[in-house]
């Protein structure tokens, strides 16, 4: 049976994998030997990829590590540097609040789809033709 992990330890996860240096091997065992003394226990591979943000990002890190980082634009001088670090911080906290707000609204309606008994087929029924066509467009 798999170990809960808790919210705050798979962002700690997601997190050391996102660190994770270009000069070592990524490995499920690897990964979890290296969190295993800061979230307290050891878990297991399965575990690991039972979450799916922490199995989304093990394999874009493992991609980003067999084909090696993207090349950035150096900017020419240390202020362009920090107005580009400040806009991009900006970004990232302004994507972060809406993927909360986005979780809020799933399970908002992941609890009253489950209240009005409808089911996970139900959610997942593909489009009219003529809905769909409208999508088409865009």
């Amino acid at each position: 049976m798999a170990k809960h992990i808790s919210i705050i330890q798979i962002r700690y996860i997601v997190e050391v994998i996102n660190r994770w240096s270009q000069n070592e091997k990524l490995t499920w065992d690897a990964l979890c030997d290296k969190v295993s003394s800061d979230i307290g226990k050891r878990p297991s591979r399965q575990s690991l990829c039972s979450h799916k943000f922490i199995e989304e990002s093990f394999k874009l890190k493992k991609e980003q590590l067999k084909h090696g980082e993207d090349k950035t634009i150096r900017p020419a001088n240390i202020n362009a540097a920090i107005k580009r670090i400040k806009r991009l911080e900006a970004e990232n906290k302004a994507l972060l609040k809406e993927n909360t707000r986005y979780h809020e609204q799933f399970h908002r309606w992941q609890y009253n789809a489950h209240i009005r008994q409808i089911t996970l087929e139900d959610l997942n029924s593909p489009l009219p033709k003529k809905y769909d066509d409208k999508f088409d467009r865009f």
